[in-house]
């Protein structure tokens, strides 16, 4: 299996709004970067965003403005699918989460490329077990490598596949934690691991409010200004660690409260409608202070950026 240093060449499918991102952390991991799609508005922007997303790292002292055409020179963009995947130590699908479509292009990149290469998908909802059923030539080099989006600003992603080689998933393991990322490998299920504890929450985000309990910006303070401060550097093992003299209290002191909670006591939303939505968006207004949706969003890229600084430093 290659070494991390090895993966020199990778080719990113599709440029949307993962794609381009996982240009970025590529690109800035040292790797030669590949970036394919059909021809498009989406293909003809894709180096205008990397180099806003770059520009943005630079304001935020992530990296130095110097080292932008450095990053930038080591990416190429096209439309040939053959000539992305030519050479490539590494694939990186990113096409939507459409099965019949990443069936498609995963036949097509197994097909032009040697069986040696690993091939990620980006998918979040399906199974790469389903989406590489027609793979003939060496599938067991396919699996989900699934990032948190943004993956340039955001670090955590999941590999996954459990027909595909534990070498392979290994190697590109490494691969990721090499270039800055931080992976962990998990079993094949539904929504992975980082989707399936954000829906719980989601869930129970949906009750509070539907139920009358409280209001949508009440919840989101609960997260924001209680749980996410402490999450950000310990999670809920860590907070049972530390709400007790050690984890193996904490989990046994609240067995019996949390057990009669999730038997007894905790509700599933099994539908909402149109009012509901409106709602929610209506309550939320505030909590964006008068921001529109652009920057909210340059806002959280902001917040997210420094609270990694932040973290980072505190391991150094």
């Amino acid at each position: 299996m290659k070494r991390p240093e090895e993966y020199r060449k990778v080719a990113v499918i599709g440029c949307g709004f993962i794609g381009y991102s996982w240009g970025v952390v590529f690109a800035r991991g040292g790797c030669s970067v590949a970036m394919y799609n059909r021809p498009s508005e989406t293909l003809e922007t894709v180096m205008d965003r990397i180099e806003a997303a770059l520009d943005f790292l630079a304001r935020e002292g992530v990296i130095e403005t110097e080292e932008i055409p450095r990053i930038t020179g080591r990416i190429t963009v096209t439309d040939s699918l053959e000539e992305a995947v030519k050479d490539a130590d590494y694939i990186q699908e990113c096409l939507w989460e459409d099965l019949q479509l990443k069936r498609d292009i995963f036949r097509k990149l197994t097909d032009l490329t040697d069986g040696s290469v690993p091939i990620g998908s980006s998918c979040s909802g399906l199974r790469i077990r389903d989406i590489v059923k027609d793979v003939t030539n060496c599938p067991e080099r396919c699996m989900t490598a699934h990032p948190t989006n943004p993956p340039h600003l955001i670090p955590f992603m999941e590999i996954s596949g459990d027909d595909a080689s534990e070498e392979m998933k290994d190697s590109v393991k490494e691969f990721m934690e090499h270039i800055g990322q931080k992976p962990i490998k998990c079993k094949e299920v539904y929504g992975y691991v980082l989707n399936r504890l954000q829906l719980s929450l989601v869930q129970e985000a949906l009750y509070l409010v539907k139920e009358g309990i409280c209001g949508v910006a009440d919840v989101d303070r609960a997260l924001t200004d209680g749980l996410g401060l402490r999450w950000a550097f310990t999670g809920p093992y860590g907070v049972e660690e530390l709400n007790s003299a050690n984890l193996m209290e904490g989990l046994d002191k609240y067995k019996d409260y949390m057990i009669q909670f999730f038997n007894e006591e905790q509700q599933k939303v099994t539908d909402y409608d149109k009012d509901f939505i409106d709602k929610c968006v209506r309550e939320f207004q505030p909590v964006m202070e008068g921001m529109s949706h652009e920057e909210y969003l340059l806002w959280r890229d902001q917040m997210v950026t420094r609270t990694r600084l932040i973290k980072d430093k505190s391991r150094n």
